[in-house]
């Protein structure tokens, strides 16, 4: 009795299997159409394939801008590729030309809308103690960093997010020298002047900050130019903020 009911699980068993085993998927129709061969780019990590199946294993990844040469498509998607031998990359993985990185310029257009209210909300705030303000690209980057009438905050966007670069309770005024591309801080300090020079610094702060490197600056005080705070902190500024900003990085 337990030989013909262990016998009969082991067909059930078998029969089960069979029903639920199924071929492997294949991808659909292999055709290539030749092109003329043409110079592409991987994106990041892009796979390269024996053959024109996902379900294949992959021969090899590719870092991105790698260069590749195409000459022909498969009518299931890949693009088939000269790489020492006959090989296939799905298309989404390939790109006709290299995209440069976005400047910070760049994305603060692209997100212009968040950058000016950033900037305006900053000046909403500042307008209780700064009557005046100024908006000059101080680090070179094509962003206009906020200086206050005092010269002791500055405010700016990087990464598409707004940073307070630097502040000083010190009445600091803050000057910029062109021929340098530094920033120049000048104050009183036991009756005297003292020069100090602010360089970016992205040691601590990955968007970075200002920080002052040096306090022998008197060689400065011959060509640092004031910066002029030519724009009134009021309501109307602030709600045409937008085209203020739009106008200088479009330059």
């Amino acid at each position: 009795m337990k030989n013909i009911f262990k016998k009969s699980f082991l067909a059930a068993a078998a029969i089960t299997a069979l029903m639920l085993w199924q071929e492997p998927a294949t991808a659909y129709a292999f055709n290539v159409t030749p092109i003329d061969v043409v110079e592409m780019y991987a994106t990041s990590a892009t796979p390269v394939y024996a053959t024109p199946d996902l379900l294949s294993p992959v021969v090899v990844y590719l870092d991105r801008f790698t260069n590749v040469r195409v000459n022909g498509i498969t009518d299931n998607g890949f693009f088939r590729v000269d790489l020492n031998g006959v090989f296939y990359i799905p298309g989404p993985f390939m790109v006709s030309q290299i995209e440069p990185a976005k400047t910070e310029k760049q994305k603060a257009l692209d997100a212009l809308d968040d950058f000016a209210e950033a900037y305006r909300m900053q000046l909403e705030f500042m307008e209780s103690y700064s009557e005046k303000f100024a908006l000059i690209d101080v680090t070179g980057d094509g962003i206009p960093e906020i200086f206050d009438d005092a010269g002791r905050e500055i405010y700016t966007y990087y990464n598409e997010r707004p940073v307070m670069m630097y502040y000083s309770d010190n009445p600091i005024t803050f000057y910029y020298s062109k021929k340098d591309n530094v920033l120049l801080g000048k104050y009183k300090w036991n009756k005297n002047e003292i020069w100090e020079v602010y360089n970016k610094d992205v040691s601590l702060l990955p968007w970075g900050q200002f920080k002052c490197v040096s306090t022998v600056a008197s060689p400065y005080t011959g060509n640092a130019v004031a910066v002029s705070r030519e724009y009134t902190n009021n309501a109307e500024t602030r709600a045409d903020i937008k085209n203020i900003l739009k106008k200088m990085l479009s330059l």
